[in-house]
């Protein structure tokens, strides 16, 4: 699912920062002094016809508190944003999606691949990358993040080997084991492809992995909407951890079907789960 490309522009002042700034800071700005001097003109005329208890500075002090405190309230209060959300649905650009996620033959390759590998030497991982790989053809892959183990490193290894052999990595970067994946912040904790065997089943260490991983991919100029998550050879802990970093609809998943194999599925979501970390 892309994204709105307006909405993003205007959003993020890392993808353009002129429009960013000029829609988002100036026009909104002008707009909201526009409002905010109408309201506060109409306030001192109404003031100067009927005598105020107060100097005019303060009255308009407690305005400002008194209206501040009602919005709050009026949000965390009330089901007020859920019921004008619920009003507006008609309008196509608030309108929700279902609550739903649509599973189908994936029928395109992606530029980035999230894989697990599993301990054993045919790796749903390798089959997978194969698949982005396209045949070198454009589009294909060009960056793959291995999520490794103790026990599948020797393997990850193997299959990197196997991949270069066939001219896979002329064109695919292959990350795996120690690469080291760097947080926003300077003092996020180190964080590598490397997953040790009591932490390999901990939801939440992996979900933050693939968080990072997702970091990772937009330094190197990859789009979240181009990367893909394979959970196939994925515990059932690092499953989970996969799937809630994979909430929002802009991260794609994947899983090779065992009922229609080797067939790749794409699970596509068209929800947005809040998550509670």
């Amino acid at each position: 699912m892309k994204r709105n490309r307006i909405a993003t522009m205007v959003t993020d002042p890392t993808r353009n920062f002129l429009t960013s700034f000029m829609v988002g800071t100036l026009l909104f700005g002008i707009v909201a002094d526009g409002i905010s001097n109408l309201f506060w003109d109409l306030f001192k005329r109404w003031g100067t016809q009927l005598p105020l208890p107060i100097a005019y500075t303060w009255f308009r002090a407690g305005m400002t508190a008194t209206m501040v405190l009602l919005i709050l309230a009026l949000i965390y209060g009330t089901n007020f944003s859920h019921w004008l959300r619920k009003w507006l649905s008609w309008l196509p650009f608030v309108s929700t999606l279902p609550m739903q996620a649509t599973i189908k033959p994936l029928d395109r390759t992606y530029t980035g691949l999230i894989v697990s590998m599993s301990p054993k030497p045919d790796s749903p991982a390798e089959r997978v990358i194969r698949h982005h790989w396209n045949n070198g053809q454009k589009p294909h892959l060009q960056h793959c993040w291995v999520i490794c183990t103790d026990k599948s490193l020797p393997y990850a290894q193997e299959m990197v080997k196997a991949l270069t052999h066939d001219g896979i990595t002329q064109t695919v970067e292959i990350h795996y084991g120690q690469y080291d994946l760097g947080g926003d912040d300077p003092a996020d904790s180190p964080m590598s492809l490397w997953v040790a065997d009591e932490r390999m089943d901990d939801p939440k260490h992996i979900q933050q992995l693939v968080d990072r991983i997702y970091l990772d991919a937009e330094a190197k100029g990859v789009d979240e909407t181009e990367v893909i998550a394979d959970y196939t050879g994925a515990t059932k802990g690092m499953t989970a951890g996969i799937l809630l970093a994979c909430l929002a609809p802009e991260r794609q998943l994947q899983y090779i079907s065992q009922i229609q194999f080797p067939q790749i599925m794409a699970v596509h979501v068209s929800y947005r789960l809040k998550r509670i970390d």
